[in-house]
């Protein structure tokens, strides 16, 4: 016992932690007290085994008393942490002892036996909870109240609202934060009283809002106006939370307009520039419910705040879908920024009132309104848009032909298909180009021997776009053209027609993919690797295995988790040879890859010690995924937290473990 005594001192945790693993299976009074010192270790790892042995091997009255004396242990938080969640995880066997021990004049003992039967959610322990309420130290009756709360039981509501009746403040304010998480009815009386103590508004105002009652709602509107613009910002956020909480616009709106008037339009708008976030977010959110033109100005303003431009867009669509002809005025400015923003929210409501606006905009000088003005105006699904469509692909600018291949795809049944492969003959390439694109997306099989054709135009743009349809038609003839292509002078269609291969899989596309392995272009090998990979066809594992020895790293990256997907043992045999690669990135690509192999964690473990960080990371990643059956893992996890010093590394490990 001296020995063991004496080990436990040693400044090696591993010896420490070895003495109190040597303890299990034995039992009586001296391993107990052995294993409770253990709990006030410096090191987490060892008081956690300690407290596992305890409280798997124990009975629990041997322990108990000795676990309970740890909560006065100010001198060491950690034993005291430790101690908690031991009596936590003991569940209902530790709720009579804790109950006997509350009895102490200890303050911060009872506090945190009032959390720790919190946590145990056990009815049982109510009647102390209740009898806590009256606790001379407050911070133990905020405590209370708080898991009171949290029981969600209608038979606390009683109890809650003479307490908030009180006045006490420190027990009032958690009240009523508990009553509106129960969200009993009975309390709203009480609730609303409490409104007119300036301690207890917030608290009231969130409850009440939580409870949502309609007839409430007249009590919060009022504080908007409030002298403290902490209560005004309290209000805005109960008013959305009232919506959220369903109650209708109209009611809200009627509300805010029989009890504040026109003078609300000012306070909301003061409110929107708050620099609280939430704050703004619910300022906006009312201005929308409004309907105001009046907030028009201030919201468009307030739409240049990258932040707030969703919620800004939110509340114009609100208004814009009630009123949808209210908003055409707001197109004529000559701000270019505003006219943008206008035209998404136009999009979003997709009115026929926007149609002639929209279809004007498609000839602006800025190339940014064409393009968010085609796409709106395809939302509106008149067939009529699709001609002056048309003409913008062949805009100077791409982003505008793709806004365009996007808006005629979205009105494709009114497209004619004869016309766009007529296009295909344009001395335009950018015409022949976004044809393409286009017969790919609506998906028109009688396309396919015109783009065949096209396959061999001498723009390198359009044969990508041929090869992009086919991957989209999917065909047994379209599939041909797209190997054909595997054969094209440029190394970018290669890798297209490669890739599209291995999404679409089939008959005779291995054979194909294979021949290009040994292409001349790096980004045409790492092409084909990545569609092996996609085929998962166990006939590639050979061809894989020897592009391990590519002169390029991104091919042998590539090859390595196509080995993963694929799978076998002889693509696991591979991978483990990779780990003593010279090349780091090579190295953690196969750690990674390995993680779709059983039994690789002996090989895996070392590299926990890995003087590169991301290295060491990459093991911690995939050893983590093991550690919850693995037993083996989860202590050499345990280990490497004990001196890992790279802060980042440090946070997966312990999100591995749970700590």
């Amino acid at each position: 016992m001296q020995d063991l005594e004496s080990l436990l001192k040693d400044d090696d945790v591993e010896v420490r932690r070895d003495v109190i693993k040597s303890l299990r299976g034995r039992s009586g009074d001296i391993y107990v007290n052995l294993l409770l010192s253990a709990m006030e270790d410096v090191s987490w790892r060892v008081r956690n085994t300690a407290a596992d042995i305890l409280l798997e091997e124990h009975p629990v009255e041997t322990y108990i008393e000795g676990l309970i004396n740890l909560l006065y242990r100010e001198d060491n938080a950690g034993a005291r942490n430790s101690a908690i969640e031991a009596l936590v995880r003991l569940n209902k066997k530790a709720m009579l002892f804790l109950i006997e021990a509350f009895n102490t004049p200890n303050k911060d003992v009872r506090k945190f036996i009032i959390d720790i039967l919190g946590e145990l959610k056990d009815s049982r322990s109510l009647p102390l909870m209740f009898d806590a309420l009256k606790d001379e130290d407050e911070n133990v009756r905020a405590t209370a109240i708080e898991h009171i709360g949290k029981a969600g039981e209608s038979s606390v509501v009683d109890a809650l609202i003479e307490i908030l009746e009180s006045g006490d403040i420190w027990t009032a304010y958690p009240a009523a934060d508990a009553l509106g998480r129960i969200g009993d009815r009975k309390a709203i009386s009480s609730l609303i009283k409490a409104l007119d103590k300036k301690t207890l508004r917030e608290p009231a105002i969130k409850a009440l809002s939580l409870i949502a009652d309609p007839e409430t709602l007249r009590y919060v509107v009022p504080l908007i106006e409030d002298s403290s613009k902490t209560i005004q910002e309290d209000a805005l956020r109960g008013i959305e939370r009232f919506y959220h909480k369903g109650l209708s616009e109209e009611f809200i709106t009627g509300e805010i307009k029989r009890l504040l008037g026109d003078r609300v339009l000012d306070i909301l708008v003061t409110h929107a520039w708050s620099k609280k976030p939430d704050v703004r977010i619910s300022a906006i959110l009312i201005l929308g419910l409004m309907k105001d033109e009046r907030a028009y100005n201030p919201l468009l303003e307030l739409s240049q705040d990258e932040k707030f431009k969703e919620d800004v867009k939110k509340a114009l669509v609100f208004i814009g879908k009630d009123r949808p002809e209210s908003l055409l005025k707001l197109f004529d400015t000559d701000n270019l920024y505003q006219k943008r923003f206008i035209c998404e929210v136009a999009g979003r409501i997709a009115s026929p009132v926007y149609y002639d606006t929209l279809e004007k905009l498609l000839g602006n000088e800025d190339g940014h309104i064409r393009s968010l003005a085609v796409i709106a105006i395809s939302k509106l699904n008149n067939f009529k848009a699709i001609s002056p469509i048309k003409r913008l692909l062949a805009d100077q600018y791409e982003d505008v032909q793709e806004a365009a291949v996007d808006a005629l795809s979205n009105l494709r049944s009114g497209l004619s298909v004869s016309e766009l492969i007529y296009l295909l003959d344009s001395a335009n390439p950018a015409l022949r180009k976004n044809a393409a694109v286009l017969l790919g997306r609506i998906g028109t099989t009688e396309a396919v021997p015109a783009l065949g054709f096209t396959l061999k135009d001498g723009n390198i743009g359009v044969r990508k776009a041929v090869v992009d349809a086919f991957s989209h038609l999917k065909t047994e003839e379209s599939i041909r053209f797209l190997i054909l292509a595997l054969t094209d002078e440029e190394p970018d269609i290669r890798v297209l027609s490669a890739l599209s291969l291995g999404h679409i899989g089939g008959k005779g596309i291995f054979e194909s993919l294979s021949l290009l392995l040994s292409d001349s272009d790096d980004s045409v090998r790492v092409a084909v690797s990545n569609a092996l990979g996609m085929l998962k066809d166990a006939r590639a594992v050979k061809l894989l295995i020897e592009l391990l020895s590519d002169k390029n790293g991104f091919v042998v990256a590539t090859a390595i988790e196509s080995l993963s997907k694929i799978g076998g043992d002889e693509a696991r045999s591979a991978l483990l040879r990779m780990l003593v690669s010279e090349d780091r990135e090579v190295r953690r690509t196969a750690i990674k890859a390995l993680s779709s192999f059983n039994d690789v964690e002996e090989e895996l473990i070392p590299f926990l010690k890995d003087e590169d960080w991301a290295t060491r990371m990459s093991a911690v990643e995939v050893l983590g995924k093991m550690a919850k059956v693995k037993v083996v893992i989860k202590k050499e996890l345990e280990k490497l937290l004990d001196f890992e010093e790279d802060p980042i590394v440090k946070k997966v490990v312990e999100e591995s473990l749970g700590v």
